[in-house]
C-alpha cells in the first residue's frame, strides 16, 4: 500500500499502530484511494477486529481529511514521510519487536543502511565531565566514520551530536514528537545543522503530535534499534537513559558505559555507569580503550585497518584523570 493510502489508515478511530500493521497484513491488493474505503467498511462490518469500533462512511471520511491535513503540512514543512514497506526504510528497525510503521524525516535517510551506528547517550543533566566525555567520544567516532544516534534531548544527547557535527561526521537525532516543532527549542539550531550537514531528523509521530512522556520512552528502542552499540555517557541508577540501555540488552547489542575516576565517582550521575560495569552488563569505556570496544563494532563496506587507529593527543590532562 502506498504511504498516502498508509496514512488516512492510521487516522482511523482506534486505530494504532500495531493494529494497523495487523490490518495491512490481511490486504491481498494495492488499493487506491476509492478502493481502501471499501476495504475498511468491509472489514470494519464484518467485524474482522474486535477491538476497532463498526466504522460509518462519515468516520472513514474524516480520517481521510485529517490525513490530507497532515501530508499537506508535511510537504510545506519539507518533512518526508516514508513506511515499513518502502525500501528505504531503516533495515535495522525491521529487526527489532516493535518497528514503527510510518517514518517521518528531514535530511538524508540513506545514512541509516549505509552507515554503521552507535547510539551515545545520557542524562539531561550530566557533569562538566560528561558534557566532554560526550563530545569527546561522538567527536573520535564521528572521525572514523560511524552515524552518532542521540535523542536531541539537552545535556549529554546535544554533546554527543554537537561533537560528531565538530568532527564533520553524520549524526541522526530521534524526536519524541511529530516536525511542527522541536523539542527542546533550546537545540533548533542544532536540528537544521544535522540536516545541513548530512544528517538525518527521525520521527515516527506525524506532523501535529505533541510530546508525550511516553513517547519518549518509545523513542529510545529506535536509538537502540538504529545502533550496532550503544555508549552511555553518564546516567543515574533509575534515569531515563536505562530505557535505551535496556533494549540495547535484550537485543544483544554491545553496551558501554564511559568509566570515570574520582572526583566524579561520586556524583549521582556515574552512578548508573558504576552500576553497568559493576554488574558486567557495560564494557568499561574510557579514553584508552576505546579500540578494543570498537573491535566489536565493525564498520558497515569498511574495514577499520583504512582508519589510522583514534587519537587520544587531543585530551588534556583534565580529560585523562577523569574518564
Amino acid at each position: 500500500m502506498n504511504i498516502e493510502n498508509i496514512i488516512r489508515l492510521t487516522q482511523l478511530r482506534g486505530m494504532g499502530r500495531k493494529t494497523s500493521f495487523k490490518v495491512l497484513e490481511t490486504l491481498t491488493f494495492k488499493p487506491s484511494k476509492e478502493e481502501l474505503v471499501d476495504f475498511i467498511l468491509d472489514f470494519s462490518n464484518e467485524n474482522k477486529f474486535t477491538r476497532l469500533p463498526i466504522y460509518s462512511k462519515d468516520d472513514v471520511q474524516l480520517a481521510f481529511d485529517k490525513a490530507e491535513q497532515i501530508m499537506d503540512k508535511s510537504e510545506k514543512n519539507n518533512v518526508k514521510i516514508i513506511s515499513y514497506y518502502d525500501n528505504n526504510y531503516p533495515k535495522s528497525l525491521k529487526e527489532i519487536p516493535d518497528p514503527p510503521l510510518i517514518l517521518n524525516l528531514k535530511g538524508d535517510i540513506s545514512i541509516l543502511n549505509e552507515m554503521t551506528g552507535i547510539a551515545i547517550i545520557g542524562t539531561r543533566q550530566p557533569t562538566g565531565a560528561g558534557v566532554k566525555a560526550g563530545k569527546y567520544f561522538a567527536s573520535l567516532l564521528g572521525k572514523r566514520g560511524y552515524n552518532i544516534v542521540s535523542g536531541l534531548a539537552i545535556g549529554c544527547d546535544a554533546s554527543a551530536h554537537i561533537g560528531c557535527l565538530e568532527a564533520k561526521g553524520k549524526t541522526t537525532a530521534i524526536l519524541a514528537h511529530g516536525f511542527q516543532t522541536i523539542y527542546p527549542k533550546e537545540n533548533k539550531e542544532l536540528a537544521t545543522q544535522i540536516v545541513d550537514e548530512g544528517g538525518v531528523l527521525l520521527s515516527e509521530y506525524l506532523i501535529g503530535t505533541g510530546a508525550l512522556p511516553n513517547y519518549f520512552i518509545e523513542r529510545d528502542r529506535l536509538q537502540s534499534g538504529l545502533s550496532n552499540a550503544t555508549i552511555v555517557i553518564q546516567t543515574a541508577e533509575k534515569g531515563g537513559t536505562m530505557h535505551a540501555v535496556n533494549a540495547t540488552i535484550k537485543s544483544g547489542k554491545k553496551l558501554a558505559a564511559v568509566k570515570y575516576n574520582s572526583p566524579e565517582l561520586i556524583n549521582d550521575k556515574t552512578q548508573g555507569n558504576e552500576s553497568l560495569i559493576r554488574a558486567g552488563k557495560a564494557f568499561s569505556l574510557t579514553s584508552l580503550n576505546i579500540e578494543e570496544f570498537l573491535a566489536s563494532v565493525p564498520l558497515i563496506n569498511n574495514d577499520h585497518e583504512n582508519h589510522e587507529k583514534l587519537p587520544t593527543s587531543n585530551l588534556d590532562d583534565y580529560q585523562y584523570k577523569i574518564f
